[in-house]
């Protein structure tokens, strides 16, 4: 992970995007992935990074009622200008590879569908070809908008309390480092305590990487939780959100198969149904931005927060190939002090007292022989 000091993490993270709007860095990076790349593809890519940053200027400043619109387009060009840099060559698009259909059942916004359509040259299936995930979406059948929602770190409590939820696809991990190793705890409420333990059997390969999992209360905040323990030879599954605590992701069961979603899709693909709302469906999107009373519209104004901040740091990362991590804090010094805990101290004083007896010892059996 590169961690780069900034004041003002959106425009640097631009700034660092923007270094492919140029022909020259484009051929760097050509170069040194051995591309050959021709004028057509530099000028696609240029046009592509200037056209996002743009439209994600004028989302920063936009209201709601255009504001997703933007986002999306923002993030299509970013994408696709990803896509092409990535592949060294222009990869054709026909369409979005989506359609938006209105429930007239559902009484939120997220209730509205998703159909996914073209897998060959569908706009989000090529897109995702590019970032690594090779699924055809199709084979999935229809999906609601609050199940991608649903799957988003950031705005899991928000979700939760607007849909009236006890628990969702995600599960905050609470890291501890103790004595006898690294625990991560999941907190929980009596009542929704079946409903997490059943959605963690359905994160991708959790039984491999964790111990059979424990249930203890919490002797500092006296709540239930989970205690979760790596396998000797475990693999970490969980990832990191935007605030830096880490999570686990549950898939969705869809048409009887298992599916995770990685997070830029889950936005990307959000941002467009809330885009098809606000271009196609003004008669559902007007009276939402103007009149809600449910709170779902503070739901979705701090999705498009999230969405417009981390979408290009997830693009940044993949072109790069490492997560970049930018921070407000200074420098510091290196703090290599080691603390430890009270059982580690008792053995070192053990020890102590020991090796001070043994010394001891050894000297008067010395004197003896004196």
């Amino acid at each position: 992970m590169s961690t780069l000091f900034s004041e003002y993490p959106e425009n640097d993270l631009w700034r660092e995007l923007l270094q492919f709007a140029y022909e020259a860095n484009i051929k760097r990076f050509f170069k040194r992935h051995g591309i050959a790349g021709d004028d057509d593809t530099l000028n696609c890519i240029v046009g592509s990074f200037l056209q996002a940053n743009e439209y994600y200027k004028a989302a920063k400043d936009a209201d709601l009622q255009i504001a997703p619109l933007l986002l999306y387009y923002g993030s299509t060009n970013l994408l696709y200008g990803m896509t092409n840099l990535l592949n060294g060559k222009i990869v054709k698009i026909n369409n979005h590879g989506m359609k938006s259909i209105i429930s007239d059942k559902g009484s939120f916004i997220a209730d509205t569908e998703i159909r996914f359509l073209s897998p060959n040259d569908g706009g989000v299936h090529v897109i995702s070809r590019a970032l690594g995930f090779n699924t055809n979406l199709t084979n999935y059948g229809d999906w609601k908008l609050r199940e991608f929602l649903d799957s988003i770190a950031e705005i899991n409590s928000d979700y939760m309390e607007c849909y009236n939820t006890r628990t969702g696809r995600i599960a905050m991990l609470d890291v501890f480092n103790t004595p006898d190793g690294k625990i991560e705890k999941i907190y929980f409420k009596a009542e929704n305590r079946d409903e997490i333990h059943e959605m963690l059997n359905d994160v991708e390969d959790f039984n491999k990487s964790y111990l059979h999992v424990q249930i203890l209360k919490d002797p500092i905040t006296n709540k239930e939780c989970f205690i979760l323990r790596h396998k000797l030879n475990g693999k970490s599954i969980s990832e990191l959100s935007y605030s830096g605590q880490p999570y686990l992701k549950a898939a969705h069961i869809k048409n009887g198969q298992s599916i995770t979603i990685p997070t830029v899709l889950n936005m990307y693909i959000s941002l467009f149904a809330l885009s098809s709302l606000c271009r196609y469906y003004p008669e559902h999107w007007s009276p939402f931005v103007l009149k809600d009373t449910t709170g779902e519209k503070l739901l979705i104004e701090k999705f498009l927060f999230y969405a417009r901040r981390m979408i290009p740091n997830l693009v940044l990362n993949k072109i790069l190939g490492e997560n970049v991590n930018y921070i407000s804090n200074k420098y510091e010094e290196i703090n290599t002090v080691k603390h430890v805990g009270e059982h580690q101290v008792q053995e070192m004083v053990e020890r102590k007292i020991r090796d001070y007896f043994d010394r001891q010892d050894i000297l008067s059996h010395s004197e003896k022989q004196i």
